[in-house]
């Protein structure tokens, strides 16, 4: 095989709720590796049509390694069954997310027919990379350029016959060793808010997470304990990106940001040093989990908070997920919220029937999330609410109730609000397999297409995309809304400005017959103009 190697992530579309498509990390760190390696590798990072593969076509590469999400796997698909027309040499691997996840339910007895589609059925892949493949994919171009087959590769997966030979990549432990991503030939200028127009580029820097939430692929992916870059390899790759492609806006998308407080006081404190937003007038947003703020407010950690704004730290993203007792104990958030009680609440919880646990749970729930809001905005920072809708078992009028509770949160200013997505792999996917409710193609085969977080991968008796942008048009026009966000306006400076108009703008494109949120616009500007909005007029 000769040394060129395509890397391609098929575009998945920015939902209605979050508005922003991300780079393509999975595949800008493993490019990097084999570039360092000696080889001549492009990415790709678009639609499928018949310009991409002309594209890779003319490159001409000997492999083509394809990263798919569950959201894209069936364009990925797609893509390699074009390829292959087109370059019928050309060894065509699917490795990401997706592959992880179906080779990790076949390995966990959870199903096996996600695995069996991606390797017969007329697959077009000829292997399958499971788990992390910074490295591995290395180790398999070496391996077929040498003339052998990989049959001891760890998480190069394949079919032999009718039998299916399967494994689980090696972590990387320690992430200093790998070469920084590359960004060259991505759209970056593509990576925008939709909603503000800013760039928003994405960074990360840690792999794993401490908790074990039952719908997410992290675990799927990274196993178990939390790695991390050092704060100053990190620093470095951020002053690369701001420098060279002066973004608006950095995303830290690491899974556990707050694993270890250590860290991102070092991280802090070097961005404090390398003055990135005085000099590029760059904000960064990351996630955190309630949990997280609620130790920093125990421990009287207030100051670092301050100190991240300082910096040019903007907003923290929680998962709040739900407040149905029901959903909190299939997600194992009953785990993270047991602690954050006293012993006698958790005695008394212990103790409780079952009715007055579930009473219990979500009121100290949603006294901690307030809190934790509550704590973040007084030090500066913006608290984005993640509320999952539509999940398994969920009837229409629990989803009404649990939501009403989420929308009585006070000072949370933006709100996503994906539909339930189950993973294969996850702690949740052999439940949501064997439920029978999994939408299916003509075909009989699972239809993919829905697994995106905006259309429903489940037949739950009603329409969950319907009832999700209802919701979230609920949340933005509510009175507690309107007082919240008059109340930032007379306090706070033009950012939350920025936030509201927009939110509002975005909103007004979705759904552009929407008379109350045409005036709710209207009102907004109004508060402005007569001066409520302090500074920000």
């Amino acid at each position: 095989m000769n040394s060129c190697i395509a890397l391609v992530q098929p575009h998945i579309p920015a939902g209605p709720s979050l508005g922003i498509e991300k780079s393509p990390v999975s595949i800008q760190i493993i490019a990097a590796q084999l570039q360092t390696a000696g080889y001549s590798v492009q990415m790709y990072h678009a639609g499928v049509d018949e310009a991409l593969v002309r594209d890779i076509v003319q490159f001409n590469p000997s492999m083509v390694g394809i990263s798919a999400m569950t959201a894209n796997y069936t364009q990925a698909k797609l893509l390699a069954r074009m390829l292959k027309h087109s370059l019928p040499e050309a060894i065509m691997v699917l490795g990401g997310w997706h592959a992880t996840g179906c080779v990790q339910a076949y390995l966990n007895n959870q199903e096996t027919e996600s695995a069996h589609e991606m390797f017969f059925c007329n697959s077009p892949f000829d292997y399958i990379v499971a788990g992390e493949g910074d490295r591995i994919l290395i180790d398999l171009c070496s391996c077929l350029s040498d003339g052998r087959q990989p049959h001891d590769l760890p998480g190069v997966c394949y079919a032999a016959g009718a039998e299916l030979k399967l494994s689980v990549a090696e972590q990387v432990l320690d992430l200093d060793t790998l070469s920084d991503p590359i960004w060259k030939g991505l759209p970056v200028d593509t990576y925008r808010d939709q909603r503000t127009g800013m760039l928003d580029l994405s960074c990360h820097f840690n792999r794993a997470c401490r908790f074990n939430c039952g719908f997410c692929a992290t675990p799927t992916m990274y196993g178990r304990g939390v790695r991390r870059m050092s704060a100053h390899r990190a620093v470095e790759q951020i002053e690369h990106v701001v420098s060279t492609f002066r973004p608006q806006v950095i995303t830290f998308t690491d899974e556990d940001f707050f694993a270890s407080v250590k860290w991102v006081e070092q991280l802090v404190a070097l961005i404090e040093q390398s003055s990135l937003h005085d000099r590029f007038g760059v904000s960064f947003d990351s996630f955190a989990s309630v949990n997280d703020l609620y130790q920093l407010e125990k421990n009287g950690c207030g100051d670092l908070l301050d100190r991240m704004k300082g910096v040019g730290f903007n907003s923290l993203t929680i998962g709040i997920e739900s407040f149905n007792p029901h959903i909190l104990r299939t997600y194992n958030k009953e785990l993270m919220i047991l602690p954050t009680m006293s012993r006698e609440q958790q005695q008394q919880y212990r103790q409780a029937d079952t009715i007055t646990q579930d009473r219990l749970l979500v009121n100290h729930y949603l006294e901690c999330v307030q809190r934790a809001i509550t704590f973040a905005q007084q030090h500066g920072l913006i608290i984005v609410g993640d509320y999952i809708i539509g999940n398994l078992d969920e009837t229409i009028e629990q989803v009404r109730n649990g939501f009403g509770k989420f929308m009585q949160l006070r000072d949370l200013h933006v709100a996503y609000l994906p539909v339930f997505t189950p993973f294969p792999g996850t702690a949740l996917w052999k439940s949501v397999y064997h439920s029978g409710k999994l939408i299916r193609s003509q075909d009989g085969t699972l239809d993919w297409s829905r697994f995106d977080a905006s259309k429903s991968a489940l037949d739950l008796g009603y329409d969950v995309e319907s009832l999700r942008n209802e919701l979230e048009v609920a949340f933005y026009t509510s009175e507690r809304y309107q007082q919240d966000m008059k109340a930032a306006l007379r306090h706070d400076d033009s950012t939350k400005l920025t936030l509201f108009r927009s939110r509002f703008s975005r909103l007004h494109c979705l759904f552009p017959d929407n008379v109350l949120i045409a005036q709710r616009m209207e009102e907004l500007d109004a508060t402005v103009a007569l001066g409520l909005g302090g500074n920000t007029v």
